[in-house]
C-alpha cells in the first residue's frame, strides 16, 4: 500500500482568499457540510513576482489540507471523490470548487511515528508518519484526526489508485509525494506538470502578421 499527499508544483498557479480572515476558514473546515458553507471570494495568483506567467493548473494551489478543482476536474473526478467528502463552491473570476475531505481515519501508528507534541500530549507536528494499513482498509482518500482547536491540520491522504487516475485523466499542475509505503520500493514523488499559458492572439497582431506577409509577396 502506497499513500500520497498533494504537493505544490514549482511555478504553478495559486488561488488565495481575498479576505485575510478567510484563511482561518480553510484551517477549520473539519466536517463542515454544505448547508453551513458561505463561499468566500478567492483570487488567482497567475503571475510570479517578476511578471512571468505561472503554470496552468487544474488544481490551483492553496495547501496540502485542501484540494481546489477547476470545473473540468470537478466534472470528471466527482464520481471518484464524492464518497469521501463534500464539494464546496468558491467565488472567483472562473468556476472553482473546494473538495473538503470528511472521511477521517484514525490510522496513524503513534508508537512508531515520530512526532512533536504539545505539553498536553496532543500532536503538534508529524515528522515521520507511519500508518496502520488495517485501519485504512479500502479508504482511497482520508484525513487523520485533527485537534479540536484547529492547531494541527491533517494533510489529505490518497492511495496510489487515485493518484494514478488523476494522471490517466490528463490533469495538469499537481504533484503527490509518497508519505508512507509498506512495500519495498516506490516512487517518492509523482508530478503532473502544468502547462505554460499562451497570450491570446489579438486582432491587431493578426492584422500585422497578414500585412507583413503581403509586403513580402509584393502585394
Amino acid at each position: 500500500m502506497k499513500i500520497y499527499s498533494p504537493r505544490v508544483v514549482e511555478g504553478q498557479e495559486w488561488v488565495l482568499p481575498q479576505q485575510a480572515e478567510d484563511y482561518q476558514l480553510f484551517a477549520s473546515l473539519g466536517d463542515l457540510g454544505q448547508k453551513r458553507w458561505r463561499p468566500p471570494r478567492m483570487k488567482f495568483l497567475r503571475e510570479q513576482e517578476d511578471g512571468t506567467p505561472r503554470l496552468y493548473s487544474d488544481f490551483p494551489w492553496l495547501g496540502e489540507h485542501v484540494l481546489i478543482l477547476r470545473s473540468t476536474a470537478l466534472k470528471l473526478l466527482r464520481p471518484i471523490l464524492e464518497p469521501y467528502g463534500d464539494f464546496l463552491s468558491l467565488r472567483a473570476d472562473e468556476p472553482i470548487s473546494l473538495f473538503n475531505v470528511t472521511n477521517v481515519v484514525d490510522a496513524m501508528d503513534e508508537e512508531r511515528s515520530r512526532t512533536v507534541r504539545f505539553d498536553d500530549g496532543g500532536i503538534m507536528m508529524i515528522e515521520n508518519l507511519v500508518l496502520r494499513p488495517e485501519a485504512i482498509g479500502g479508504a482511497e482518500i482520508f484525513k487523520l484526526p485533527e485537534r479540536p482547536d484547529g492547531v494541527r491540520l491533517s494533510d489529505i491522504y490518497l492511495q496510489e489508485t487515485i493518484v494514478r487516475q488523476i494522471g490517466e485523466l490528463g490533469f495538469k499542475g499537481i504533484a503527490f509525494e509518497l508519505v508512507w509505503n509498506d512495500e519495498a520500493v516506490g516512487r517518492d514523488r509523482i508530478e503532473y506538470r502544468g502547462m505554460e499559458r499562451r497570450a491570446p492572439v489579438s486582432f491587431a497582431s493578426l492584422r500585422r502578421f497578414w500585412s507583413g506577409l503581403l509586403r513580402k509577396r509584393g502585394l
